[in-house]
């Protein structure tokens, strides 16, 4: 059976929309031949972007490894054309640099690559100059690292400020019961350690806008970085300082100790603070290394006040080293009431005065440099050379071994050579009578000390003194072969 003509038509209409496509398609295959040339193009750019970077890393690597080859003057030179370099590479330099800085042991590499990341004023750096800083012993690398820091301003304060201000208070405990102490041990050690980071670089730094974050943790809990707080914001003259240095006084003896250095360094305030008052009552700290240091500090500061403090002090039941930092300190003073205060305590009895204290006035009453106050000095001295020698000089017979039993019986040769050294330096006459008798010493360390004093003391009128002693003394044949050999030293 044959097909209808409308059939036919049909079929014919039908092959012909087959053979002919639809407009939507011919969009869409344009579409899709675009997206695929645009995803080839990115590809392509991504792929020479990709090697861009590659390249630009082997680069900085190079660059870097050029720092640790040659001698100091041709690295110092490939570091001055590198950072021109280092700085046109950007931020993108940052990451190798830090890798090689952790890496690296030779503290001039080290330094070499501090320079270049001087540049970089970003966090990343920032923190880890500072665990350099804290960590290393050179201290040429510690000023460099210092200057970099400083040359970064408040970002790199702020930095640091952040890293202090870090607490745990507020931390999301384990969800692990067992496991939760463990954790919050560990996070506590490590927000700790970065606090006392970030403390001791700012400490480093010594500048005025790091009051503010070394004052906020001057009573922080950690003794540490309390520590370190005083000690650098001892360096600043800012009134919101003192009331904390008072207040540290009372604190553990370490903080006590960097306190009590910073005050005794402030004598400009002396005239609007009472000073004197609080170091003395660190003067009698049952911990010696507080009193010594109280003792300086109060010697430091010179006021009529401290020297009271300190004077007053000598008689009382303290512990000897702490007895020998109060005889030290008036010594340095040279004022009258110190040398009074001295001269007093040289003749308190034992124990008030034990035998290493009494040295060590003598030591500082020699010490004496104003010539008003040395014939002063000098007296105490002398009278005790008049005691321990046995004062001879009138008597009918007068053997070397009266004197040199009468010094032994007073277990006191160390303090005679002390005494001997101080007459010296003070320089008064009136010791030369004294000193004459010695010269029959049997221990030539003795008479070797009186020559020297009386060569200082007055060369000619101590010879003139010696031949009318030796002329006019009834001495044994021994004796006068001693004075004789000092006059042939002379």
């Amino acid at each position: 059976m044959s097909l209808s003509p409308m059939r036919a038509v049909n079929v014919d209409a039908v092959r012909e929309l087959v053979k002919k496509p639809f407009d939507g398609d011919t969009d869409t295959a344009t579409a899709d031949s675009d997206d695929a040339e645009e995803q080839d193009t990115e590809a392509h750019d991504t792929e020479e972007q990709g090697t861009e970077n590659q390249a630009i890393e082997s680069q900085i690597e190079q660059a870097i490894a050029q720092l640790s080859v040659g001698d100091f003057h041709s690295r110092w030179s490939q570091s001055k054309r590198y950072a021109r370099q280092f700085a046109l590479w950007g931020d993108r330099s940052i990451p190798a640099l830090l890798k090689h800085l952790a890496l690296e042991q030779d503290p001039d590499t080290q330094w070499f690559l501090v320079r270049l990341l001087a540049q970089f004023d970003h966090p990343s750096v920032v923190e880890s100059l500072a665990q350099l800083l804290v960590t290393t012993d050179s201290e040429t690398l510690q000023s460099a690292i210092s200057k970099a820091l400083a040359g970064f301003g408040e970002t790199a304060v702020a930095t640091l400020s952040n890293l202090l201000a870090s607490s745990t208070d507020g931390l999301v405990e384990s969800a692990v019961t067992n496991n939760a102490a463990t954790n919050n041990a560990v996070t506590n050690n490590a927000v700790t350690a970065r606090r006392l980071l970030a403390v001791r670089t700012l400490a480093h730094i010594r500048r005025s806008n790091t009051i503010e974050p070394l004052i906020s943790v001057a009573a922080d809990r950690d003794p540490t970085i309390r520590e370190i707080a005083i000690e650098a914001l001892g360096s600043f003259h800012d009134p919101r300082i003192t009331p904390l240095l008072l207040n540290a006084l009372q604190d553990e003896p370490a903080i006590c100790i960097e306190a009590i250095r910073t005050l005794g360094r402030r004598s400009d305030l002396l005239n609007a603070v009472d000073l004197a008052t609080p170091l003395q009552v660190c003067l009698r700290s049952p911990h010696e290394s507080v009193a010594c240091e109280s003792a300086i500090a109060l010697g430091r500061l010179g006021h009529e006040a401290a020297v009271d403090a300190l004077g007053t002090q000598l008689p009382q039941p303290l512990a000897t080293s702490v007895k020998i930092s109060v005889v030290q300190s008036l010594g340095w003073l040279n004022l009258p009431a110190s040398v009074a205060y001295l001269v007093k305590a040289f003749d308190y009895p034992v124990p008030v005065i034990m035998p290493t204290v009494k040295t060590a006035i003598a030591k500082a009453l020699g010490q004496t440099r104003e010539p008003a106050l040395k014939h002063i000095a000098a007296q105490p001295l002398i009278a005790w050379l008049k005691d321990h020698s046995g004062n001879h000089s009138n008597a009918a017979t007068s053997a070397s071994s009266d004197v040199a039993d009468s010094f032994i019986a007073a277990d006191s040769l160390a303090l005679t050579q002390i005494v001997l050294t101080a007459l010296a330096r003070l320089g008064d006459s009136s010791a030369i009578a004294p000193l004459i008798p010695l010269l029959t010493h049997p221990d030539p360390r003795i008479r070797l000390h009186v020559l020297s004093a009386l060569k200082q003391i007055d060369s000619g009128v101590a010879r003139h003194e010696i031949q009318r002693y030796l002329h006019s003394e009834t001495l044994s044949s021994i004796s006068q072969q001693h004075v004789a050999e000092t006059l042939a030293a002379w």
